[in-house]
């Protein structure tokens, strides 16, 4: 599902990420206004394989970080996504970081800056998203109507190096509720598909003093709580969640743990990191 290349383009600041083998999802990639800039606006990953059984098939996921100048704070911005919406067929849904009200089959999305001008998105597509390039546009509700733009890449399905991931792999917490928002997604060998595998963040549930993860599974409008979650590998080996924290979570890095339910019981990890409150612009 997931792998990374290192890309740098041009000023923009475009990153992509890559990792082991074949083809891959790229972490952490961002489009930035660049120096001086009011607004900033990043997805990731920025490269998403599709992934997905059944009514999950070929979905996908991306975490959409925004960052103006304080002087802005607790302003609104208004995410539009036009493209990713007809590339899903009109099946998108949107979460802000501090709420699981789910706004559904939208192409746009409106969020409130914090105290430090940051807000963050979860728009999870699918079933039945296509391969495609998509532009996502973050406009500023106040003058100077700044908008800062980014894109995202999504790619068939292909089977991939086994490894689990953290996209973003760090995360600044809302400066109101403490709350962080990432995916996490994970790649077996396919001799394994529609094998359980369980995800888990223990660190990351205790270190919040709601004691509270929220998974969101891709196409499902209910939630399951608590310090892990099950999900089906799909015809790839491929499996993807979407994790809230919060509220009143610590900053410090976690360990991220996915582990087959069944023989051979192989265990995946890596970290997720909540970074303290402060401005990003």
């Amino acid at each position: 599902m997931l792998r990374f290349r290192s890309v740098t383009l041009g000023a923009a600041g475009l990153l992509i990420c890559a990792g082991l083998a074949a083809p891959t999802m790229a972490a952490n990639a961002a489009q930035v206004g660049g120096q001086g800039s009011t607004c900033v606006v990043n997805a990731s990953p920025n490269d998403f394989i599709e992934s997905g059984l059944g009514a999950e098939d070929s979905s996908v996921a991306f975490i959409i970080t925004v960052g103006c100048r304080p002087t802005f704070s607790e302003q609104y911005v208004e995410i539009h996504t036009p493209q990713l919406f007809n590339a899903c067929q009109g099946q998108l849904r949107w979460y802000a970081s501090t709420s699981t009200a789910a706004v559904a089959s939208s192409k746009d999305f409106e969020i409130q800056l914090d105290d430090d001008g940051n807000a963050t998105a979860i728009v999870l597509g699918g079933p039945s998203c296509a391969a495609s390039w998509d532009l996502i546009e973050a406009d500023l509700t106040v003058a100077p109507y700044t908008t800062a733009t980014t894109r995202v890449h999504i790619a068939p399905p292909v089977s991939t190096q086994p490894d689990v991931f953290a996209f973003p792999a760090s995360q600044v917490e809302d400066s109101i509720t403490s709350s962080v928002a990432t995916i996490f997604a994970v790649e077996f060998p396919s001799v394994y598909s529609e094998h359980q595998v369980e995800i888990s963040d223990a660190e990351l549930y205790d270190s919040c003093a709601g004691h509270r993860i929220t998974w969101i599974l891709p196409n499902s409008t209910t939630f399951t709580y608590g310090k892990s979650v099950t999900v089906t590998l799909d015809n790839n080996g491929n499996a993807f969640v979407v994790a809230l924290a919060g509220p009143s979570c610590a900053s410090g890095t976690t360990l991220v743990q996915a582990e087959l339910v069944g023989p051979p019981y192989k265990t995946l990890t890596t970290q997720f990191t909540v970074l303290s409150p402060r401005a990003t612009v």
